[in-house]
Protein backbone atom coordinates (compact mmCIF):
# COMPACT_ATOMS: atom_id res chain seq x y z
CA UNK A 1 0.00 0.00 0.00
CA UNK A 2 3.05 2.54 0.45
CA UNK A 3 4.22 1.59 -2.82
CA UNK A 4 0.58 3.40 -4.58
CA UNK A 5 1.59 6.72 -4.10
CA UNK A 6 -2.04 8.09 -4.40
CA UNK A 7 -2.56 6.94 -7.78
CA UNK A 8 -5.73 5.34 -9.49
CA UNK A 9 -5.14 2.27 -10.84
CA UNK A 10 -5.64 3.02 -13.97
CA UNK A 11 -2.92 5.56 -13.76
CA UNK A 12 -0.55 3.29 -12.11
CA UNK A 13 -1.00 0.30 -15.16
CA UNK A 14 -0.32 3.10 -17.26
CA UNK A 15 3.28 4.57 -15.21
CA UNK A 16 4.16 0.57 -14.54
CA UNK A 17 3.30 -0.23 -18.92
CA UNK A 18 5.66 3.03 -19.74
CA UNK A 19 8.54 1.47 -17.25
CA UNK A 20 8.65 -1.62 -18.69
CA UNK A 21 8.42 -0.29 -22.50
CA UNK A 22 11.41 1.97 -21.24
CA UNK A 23 13.05 -1.14 -19.67
CA UNK A 24 12.74 -3.19 -22.33
CA UNK A 25 14.49 -0.44 -24.95
CA UNK A 26 16.63 0.67 -22.64
CA UNK A 27 19.59 -2.21 -23.16
CA UNK A 28 19.54 -1.45 -27.32
CA UNK A 29 19.55 2.62 -26.73
CA UNK A 30 22.53 2.02 -24.55
CA UNK A 31 24.26 -0.26 -27.41
CA UNK A 32 24.13 2.32 -29.35
CA UNK A 33 26.27 4.80 -27.24
CA UNK A 34 25.75 8.18 -29.48
CA UNK A 35 22.96 10.70 -29.85
CA UNK A 36 22.54 11.20 -33.22
CA UNK A 37 20.26 14.52 -32.29
CA UNK A 38 18.07 13.37 -35.84
CA UNK A 39 20.71 13.39 -38.33
CA UNK A 40 22.86 10.68 -39.98
CA UNK A 41 26.59 9.40 -38.74
CA UNK A 42 27.59 10.75 -42.17
CA UNK A 43 26.30 14.56 -41.42
CA UNK A 44 27.88 14.05 -37.80
CA UNK A 45 31.04 12.93 -38.45
CA UNK A 46 31.45 15.84 -40.97
CA UNK A 47 30.80 17.97 -38.76
CA UNK A 48 32.92 16.90 -36.26
CA UNK A 49 35.83 16.87 -38.74
CA UNK A 50 34.76 20.61 -39.73
CA UNK A 51 35.01 21.70 -36.03
CA UNK A 52 38.02 20.12 -35.33
CA UNK A 53 40.10 21.97 -38.66
CA UNK A 54 38.24 25.26 -37.14
CA UNK A 55 39.61 25.06 -33.59
CA UNK A 56 43.20 24.04 -35.47
CA UNK A 57 43.18 27.47 -36.78
CA UNK A 58 41.34 29.30 -34.29
CA UNK A 59 43.06 28.21 -31.38
CA UNK A 60 46.62 29.23 -32.11
CA UNK A 61 45.19 33.03 -33.80
CA UNK A 62 44.03 33.66 -30.40
CA UNK A 63 47.06 32.71 -28.45
CA UNK A 64 49.29 34.78 -30.79
CA UNK A 65 47.40 37.43 -30.55
CA UNK A 66 46.70 37.11 -26.88
CA UNK A 67 50.89 37.01 -26.55
CA UNK A 68 50.84 40.13 -29.35
CA UNK A 69 48.67 42.25 -26.84
CA UNK A 70 50.48 41.72 -23.87
CA UNK A 71 54.44 41.75 -25.53
CA UNK A 72 52.79 45.48 -26.50
CA UNK A 73 50.67 46.93 -23.75
CA UNK A 74 51.89 49.54 -21.68
CA UNK A 75 50.59 49.15 -18.19
CA UNK A 76 49.67 52.75 -17.12
CA UNK A 77 49.75 54.23 -13.88
CA UNK A 78 47.86 56.96 -12.58
CA UNK A 79 48.31 60.04 -10.45
CA UNK A 80 44.83 60.09 -7.96
CA UNK A 81 44.21 63.25 -7.64
CA UNK A 82 43.19 64.77 -3.91
CA UNK A 83 39.82 66.59 -4.41
CA UNK A 84 38.65 67.98 -1.26
CA UNK A 85 35.56 66.14 -1.08
CA UNK A 86 37.21 62.94 -0.95
CA UNK A 87 38.11 62.55 2.46
CA UNK A 88 35.44 64.17 4.44
CA UNK A 89 34.49 62.68 7.75
CA UNK A 90 31.31 64.11 9.21
CA UNK A 91 30.73 61.56 12.22
CA UNK A 92 33.11 58.60 13.51
CA UNK A 93 32.90 55.66 11.25
CA UNK A 94 31.85 52.34 13.30
CA UNK A 95 35.24 50.44 12.85
CA UNK A 96 37.37 53.73 13.85
CA UNK A 97 39.88 52.77 16.84
CA UNK A 98 38.96 54.87 20.43
CA UNK A 99 39.25 58.19 19.40
CA UNK A 100 38.55 58.69 16.13
CA UNK A 101 40.26 57.26 12.63
CA UNK A 102 41.07 59.33 9.27
CA UNK A 103 41.35 55.71 7.61
CA UNK A 104 39.10 53.72 5.30
CA UNK A 105 37.77 50.52 6.35
CA UNK A 106 40.42 48.32 4.12
CA UNK A 107 43.18 51.08 4.18
CA UNK A 108 45.36 48.65 5.75
CA UNK A 109 48.40 50.65 5.77
CA UNK A 110 46.88 53.84 7.28
CA UNK A 111 45.11 51.47 10.14
CA UNK A 112 49.43 50.04 10.63
CA UNK A 113 50.57 53.97 10.84
CA UNK A 114 47.37 54.75 13.50
CA UNK A 115 47.98 51.52 15.78
CA UNK A 116 51.76 52.58 15.29
CA UNK A 117 51.41 56.24 16.75
CA UNK A 118 49.08 55.06 18.94
CA UNK A 119 51.91 52.65 20.57
CA UNK A 120 54.36 55.03 20.58
CA UNK A 121 52.46 57.44 22.77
Amino acid sequence: DKWKLGLSPRSRSHMLSALRTSARKAPALARLGVRNFGHDPAHAAAETDKWKKISYVAIPCVVGYTCFVMATMKHGHHEEVAYQYIGIRNKPLPWTNRGGSKCDLFDYKCAAKEKAAAAAE
